[in-house]
């Protein structure tokens, strides 16, 4: 339900679905903003049937004086009157001086206002509490853009409000407060996604969202990204489609790579168990590879790309890197600390210089040696038996 204004009466009907619910327990608590409700009755004069009656308030907006922030001023007027939505809760009047509380309908709604002459403006003093990002909560928050809605007491509940808030206050970051998935929103201009908890906050991207260019950062992240993406200390499952660079994450599923672009992974390691499968970077034809650093198991699979041969570098921590029959090109240098397993077909080409090769061709080195020392000591007679 939405503000309506029954014309012929001059009554201005207000429902609770219109304003923001602040406080549930012991007693319901709602804000009507009044900048809000400034925005929403001029809407509804200009409308072919508002057009023709009177105008329902005065407005002056926030007015600068000394350096602070005036709040803006909303009178009612031309004998219109206010009624809200029956029932026993409260509404707080915020965001401007204004006389709505004396041309309020009587029922069962308690209205408060905060007026005063030094009354500071509301929007400018809670852009403050955003602390630098917009809230996101599906099951706990609420619809729409009017603060504080978005800040973390008082979350929105979709994406599309979230980026219309934080595109409003200036703000890049958007915190996600409980598992969701991430659908039917452009952030592509470039944002960066957070939560309190990787291993109980689960971010899922859809096909249908576009993230190029956004980072994220402690999350658990599956799903379909969109290339020139960044993770930092993150939990990454099933990823699809995605470049950039990865920091200090945990492996635990395929991270599919962008075509033709580079993705770098430093200071990573797998999170899966022994007889578990091993997170796998699958190259997608022609994904570019860099990772340095990296503790546990990994395996490559589907480099088929035969233009390019300096398209995959491999410092290992420790660990095994295991090569799939499905590599079928590329020059693949592994250095480090690692275990090689090379199945790779065609004509990819694994090149294993890692410290355990390299300890395996010296013991062989010093085994021929000294097999050829014994053989040569038969041959030597003991000059006591002469």
């Amino acid at each position: 339900m939405a503000i309506t204004i029954d014309w012929a009466t001059k009554v201005i009907n207000v429902n609770k679905a219109d304003m923001i619910l602040v406080q549930s327990s012991p007693t319901e608590i709602y804000q009507l903003n009044m900048d809000f409700f400034h925005n929403t009755l001029r809407d509804l004069e200009d409308d072919a049937e508002g057009i023709v009656f009177d105008t329902t308030h005065v407005y002056v907006g926030p007015i600068s004086v000394g350096g602070v922030i005036l709040a803006r001023v909303v009178e009612i007027i031309n004998g219109y009157t206010v009624t809200f939505e029956d029932g026993q809760y409260r509404v707080n009047l915020t965001g401007a001086n204004t006389n709505l509380a004396d041309v309020t309908n009587v029922n069962q709604v308690s209205v408060s206002s905060s007026n005063s002459a030094g009354l500071q403006d509301l929007s400018t003093l809670l852009s403050a509490a955003f602390q630098g990002e917009v809230c996101v909560s599906p099951s706990k928050g609420q619809s729409g853009t009017t603060v504080p809605l978005g800040t973390r007491s008082t979350p929105v509940d979709n994406l599309v409000d979230a980026k219309a808030i934080a595109d409003r206050e200036g703000l890049h970051q958007i915190r996600i407060l409980e598992s969701m998935t991430l659908a039917n929103v452009d952030f592509s201009s470039g944002y960066r996604f957070v939560s309190d908890s990787p291993a109980t906050i689960q971010l899922t991207l859809d096909s249908s969202t576009n993230v190029r260019n956004c980072d994220f950062e402690f999350c658990f992240v599956q799903g379909t990204l969109d290339g020139n993406n960044i993770y930092r200390q993150c939990l990454l499952g099933d990823v699809t489609f995605t470049s950039g660079f990865v920091f200090q994450c945990s492996l635990t599923g395929t991270i599919t790579l962008e075509p033709g672009s580079l993705l770098g992974i430093y200071d990573s390691f797998s999170n899966t168990l022994a007889g578990q499968q091993a997170p796998i970077i699958d190259f997608n034809g022609s994904g570019q590879l860099i990772l340095r650093g990296y503790e546990g198991e990994i395996e490559l699979h589907n480099h088929t790309d035969t233009n390019n041969d300096g398209d995959v570098c491999i410092d290992m921590g420790s660990g095994v890197v295991t090569v799939d029959a499905s590599c079928t090109s590329g020059f693949m240098p592994i250095r480090g600390v690692a275990s090689v397993n090379d199945f790779s077909t065609g004509t990819c080409n694994v090149v294993d210089l890692t410290i355990n090769q390299s300890i395996e061709d010296n013991a062989t080195s010093l085994g021929v040696i000294n097999e050829g020392v014994q053989k040569s000591s038969l041959l030597i007679p003991h000059t006591a038996n002469l």
